[in-house]
């Protein structure tokens, strides 16, 4: 009896390894229309993710003072430190560089003494609504921060920014690259690597890299930077690559622009843009009278200025502006 009852023990120990730890991920929202978009970390709390909240100014600076490097824009004053980033023309500089005169838009934040401290300096700026929530999320491999978009599609990358400014937009960046957390600091350091492949899109049966995602909220298009590698999973596979694409939240479609090659079960087909439907397996390809879309295997070729492709199959039909060579069997 005393061997069941250590049998038993021993299983419930067993039972109890193999019970996953509660995983606690930290997220960012934003809503359109109705549809979510969520950006998730997903990796371990080192780096964590950081979280700021920003008040913003803008205005011309009426006075400056070089001992206690602060700045004035009218009456109010506000602080800066070894903590505070001064831009000009999106390159960094120095609070040296700063002149009564210039416009300014800062980001602060109201100090426990009441004073305005300036963590953000940007030198020609003006502020776009009265505050932010910035939020950033790096995950080292082999995790990835993850985008949801709605229920349809997903994105995939190492670094991803997302700034909700209070009554006007919000938006998402995302790209490759590596974080470093400086403790006494409290930040994030940043080394940006918005190579090929840095972000995956992921859509029903296709997926799509590129170099860098931006999201604007107002518009509800995801632009991604090319290179756009293209690949689409099936009974007959397709692989392709364009330059740069969109995906559209409302329509849940993906637009490609930019030099288009698809390679399907040994049809190669060429176009300028295409307007891919996921759901209801097919494209439109669109070219020109110049530069029409152009569908080869090797029994000949067909072309036109707009064409339907399947993309189960690779089977293409020409709607508008048909040409076409075949070989005789």
């Amino acid at each position: 009896m005393r061997w069941a009852w250590l049998l038993l023990g021993l299983l419930l120990v067993a039972i109890a390894q193999q019970e996953p730890e509660p995983s606690f991920q930290t997220t960012a929202e934003i809503e359109r229309r109705g549809k979510k978009i969520v950006v998730v970390k997903s990796g371990p709390d080192n780096p964590p993710a950081i979280i700021e909240l920003r008040d913003l100014y803008g205005g011309v600076i009426t006075a400056l003072d070089a001992e206690k490097k602060s700045l004035h824009l009218g009456e109010r004053v506000f602080t800066t430190d070894k903590l505070t980033r001064f831009w000009l023309e999106g390159k960094p500089v120095q609070f040296a560089d700063l002149k009564i005169g210039q416009q300014v838009r800062l980001e602060a934040a109201e100090q426990n003494d009441g004073s305005l401290k300036a963590f953000d300096v940007q030198i020609g700026g003006k502020p776009e609504g009265p505050s932010l929530s910035r939020s950033l999320f790096a995950d080292p491999p082999p995790y990835r921060v993850q985008i949801t978009f709605g229920e349809d599609a997903k994105a995939f990358g190492a670094i991803a920014r997302v700034e909700q400014i209070r009554e006007v937009n919000d938006f998402v960046f995302m790209t490759g690259g590596t974080a470093r957390y400086i403790e006494d600091e409290d930040r994030l350091e940043l080394d940006l690597k918005p190579g090929p492949r840095a972000v995956e899109v992921q859509q029903g049966q296709s997926r799509a890299w590129g170099s860098r995602l931006d999201y604007d909220n107002q518009s509800g298009e995801a632009r991604v930077a090319g290179p756009i590698e293209l690949e689409r999973s099936g009974d007959k596979p397709l692989q392709g690559s364009a330059q740069r694409m969109v995906y559209n939240v409302d329509d849940e479609i993906l637009r490609l622009f930019g030099e288009i090659r698809l390679v399907q079960d040994g049809r190669t087909s060429t176009a300028e843009s295409a307007v891919v439907h996921e759901k209801d397996r097919i494209a439109y390809l669109y070219g020109s009278k110049e530069r029409p879309v152009r569908s080869q295997n090797k029994d000949g070729f067909v072309q036109g200025t707009r064409v339907l492709y399947h993309l189960d199959t690779g089977d293409v039909v020409v709607l508008e502006g048909v040409q076409g060579e075949f070989q005789e069997p």
